[in-house]
């Protein structure tokens, strides 16, 4: 059974999100820190394996108008909303397929495939799929994130899951309820987590802690599989850091997110790196949104900064955003939030606006 197959029979959909850890430009400069000249993302195939809505290839769709875009999800509903939120924002350079993996048939290679949010929730057989997936069709110095929950920082999380059950089998109640009962009644340590689960949501929970299918691996066991089917190990998605069992079993660790290539892909000793400056992000005169983000203030949906992190916003925020077409100055926009969110401290929060490159072409 196929993870995009499970979650097209679920009664919650997704929320639709971003993934900082799965930016081909963060994978792009620590793929190349560790001696692996990855395409350009700006003018790469992306293919997002278990896309959901489509927020994340959307976003990179919209960052990068060169590249050549892909989202992959087996259910219609999905699908239809991501494909249709495309035309909307005017995205010509993303197309979405609804298909399981294991249906999935193209002569194409990637430079970039992501898999967020995937290998945890699907049986073993799928797993191995998704590894065969990747090694044929990485290009030559391409590369994949997969991410999975850890089973060192799990075991506990587990443990609740199971009480969590139980209620709600004894009381007929949703996860949320039980897990307010369990509260009532749980020590320091267990309270930590119940808090955790809580604060994710039921949405994210319903496809997380009590999806279906939630396996969580070892770090080890994940290398050995990636091994066995032809692909290299090269570490953490955002550090590039190389962890271990034993370290993950000492801090609890629940998630990672890992870079892999092709075994016969080319490493060269890694040049210097030159120092990266960080631009600054100030209010421009004429405060604009782009097509894509404002389509996502329009229709209440995350809006994605300069790093794929989703920002939301409130109610009489999103009033002031839907003027940000590029129409009015700074102080005309003062003058409006002034009518639409009289509340709201509007030149401080313009500023921290700015300062997250919501105002930068992606």
């Amino acid at each position: 059974m196929d993870f995009c197959e499970n979650r097209a029979g679920n009664a919650v959909d997704y929320p639709p999100m971003s993934h900082p850890s799965a930016d081909p430009s963060v994978l792009a400069a620590v793929t190349r820190a560790a001696g692996l000249s990855v395409a350009l993302p700006s003018h790469a195939k992306i293919l997002d394996i278990g896309c959901a809505e489509g927020h994340h290839i959307l976003s990179l769709a919209s960052r990068w108008p060169m590249a050549c875009c892909a989202g992959l999800d087996a259910s219609p509903k999905l699908i239809q909303r991501a494909s249709q939120r495309a035309k909307r924002a005017g995205l010509s350079n993303v197309e979405f397929y609804e298909k399981r993996l294991s249906d999935f048939k193209t002569d194409e290679r990637f430079d970039f495939i992501i898999a967020h949010g995937f290998f945890s929730w699907v049986e073993d057989e799928v797993k191995v799929g998704l590894m065969d997936f990747v090694q044929q069709h990485l290009s030559p110095q391409g590369v994949a994130v997969v991410s999975f929950n850890v089973a060192a920082g799990w075991k506990a999380r587990m443990q609740v899951v199971e009480k969590v059950l139980a209620i709600q089998s004894a009381g007929e109640v949703d996860a949320i309820t039980a897990l307010n009962v369990l509260r009532t009644v749980s020590d320091e340590v267990e309270t930590t987590i119940v808090d955790d689960m809580l604060a994710k949501g039921a949405a994210i929970l319903a496809h997380d802690d009590f999806a279906p299918v939630m396996d969580a691996w070892s770090l080890g066991a994940f290398v050995k599989l990636a091994q066995q089917h032809g692909l290299m190990w090269l570490g953490d998605s955002q550090t590039g850091e190389k962890g271990s069992d034993a370290a993950d079993g000492m801090i609890g660790h629940t998630f990672r997110s890992e870079i892999l290539c092709r075994a016969d892909a080319q490493i060269v000793p890694p040049q210097k790196q030159e120092a990266v400056v960080t631009p600054i992000y100030e209010v421009p005169d004429f405060p604009k949104l782009n097509p894509w983000r404002m389509l996502c203030v329009r229709e209440l949906l995350p809006v994605v900064d300069k790093d794929l992190k989703p920002c939301v916003f409130t109610l009489p925020q999103l009033k002031v955003m839907l003027a940000m077409d590029g129409t009015l100055s700074s102080y005309q926009l003062s003058l409006h939030a002034k009518e639409v969110a009289p509340e709201l401290h509007f030149v401080p929060w313009l500023k921290h606006v700015a300062e997250r490159g919501i105002f930068a072409e992606m």
